[in-house]
């Protein structure tokens, strides 16, 4: 998501608010136009992601409205801390609050709980991954704002890497893949290969074309352990990933096995909204 694309993103849901007919905001018609001071907050502890979201709505409102924020991505929010400043006519402030705080909230929200994945592995050097589990139209600003929490990419897109999954295996054995990726890929790209049990990484591990990344999918932590184990003999280079299902009951359990990465879809398809407001300086 370019810059162009977020502000055509907001520009859609501002317009299915119809913004330009806040029949709430017509009732206040003695100085609707006359500028007014507003700023948003946050109501709790958090991380602030949404630069974007705001240099975003500065561009559609140059000239009528002012944004103020000294700010930066990964900053952390208490409670009562305020994001960033608004002046100009109070009937546009009302009109645009809701759009301006659902995409500052969802940004925030999303580093947030990736800075909370963060902490609970801590001391250990394990990355917290984000996946391509991303809402709709939202991608680049939820990976974003999962780098401000402290989290790393997995793959941005398709064409970020070699990624044979479950689904892949199912239709053609681990070592013909293996094989396939690395007669095709790009000297950029690395090999990675998801195994289900212990049988598929056995195949993976007797394969004569080793993955750069084997990622464990859906083991249990002992099991995780164990297979940690065995690729550390087999397969020294190899870095290992852990996914399925990690919340921040297992994250820990799982950085404690000595794995390199783990990777959580929670952080985009399901953190909470940070809670955010807007007030008039009256």
């Amino acid at each position: 998501m370019n810059s162009f694309s977020l502000v055509h993103l907001i520009q859609n849901e501002l317009e299915t608010d119809h913004f330009t007919q806040d029949v709430t905001g017509k009732l206040l018609e003695n100085g609707q136009n006359k500028p007014v001071q507003a700023f948003v907050f946050s109501k709790e502890n958090g991380i602030f992601s949404g630069v974007s979201v705001l240099e975003s709505f500065q561009s559609l409102f140059a000239g009528e409205v002012e944004f103020h924020w000294g700010i930066s991505e990964g900053a952390q929010l208490s409670s009562g801390t305020q994001i960033v400043e608004l002046t100009g006519p109070r009937k546009t402030l009302l009109a645009i609050e809701r759009t301006l705080l659902n995409f500052l909230g969802h940004a925030c929200g999303v580093a947030s709980l990736t800075r909370s994945f963060v902490e609970a592995v801590k001391p250990h050097p394990v990355q917290i991954l984000a996946t391509r589990k991303t809402l709709p139209g939202l991608r680049t600003l939820q990976l974003t704002a999962v780098q401000a929490g402290g989290g790393k990419i997995h793959r941005r897109s398709l064409s970020d890497g070699i990624l044979i999954k479950e689904n892949h295996s199912a239709l053609e054995s681990e070592v013909a893949l293996l094989q396939k990726a690395h007669q095709a890929r790009s000297p950029l790209h690395g090999i990675e290969i998801e195994v289900q049990n212990v049988d598929s990484l056995n195949n993976v591990l007797s394969c004569p074309y080793p993955p750069d990344v084997i990622m464990l999918d859906n083991f249990s932590a002992k099991d995780v352990q164990s297979a940690v184990a065995l690729i550390r003999k087999k397969l020294p280079p190899c870095r290992i990933e852990a996914s399925g299902g990690v919340d921040l009951q297992s994250v820990r359990a799982l950085a404690e096995t000595g794995i390199d990465y783990v990777s959580v879809g929670k952080l985009t398809h399901s953190a909470s909204v940070l809670n955010l407001s807007l007030d008039f300086r009256l």
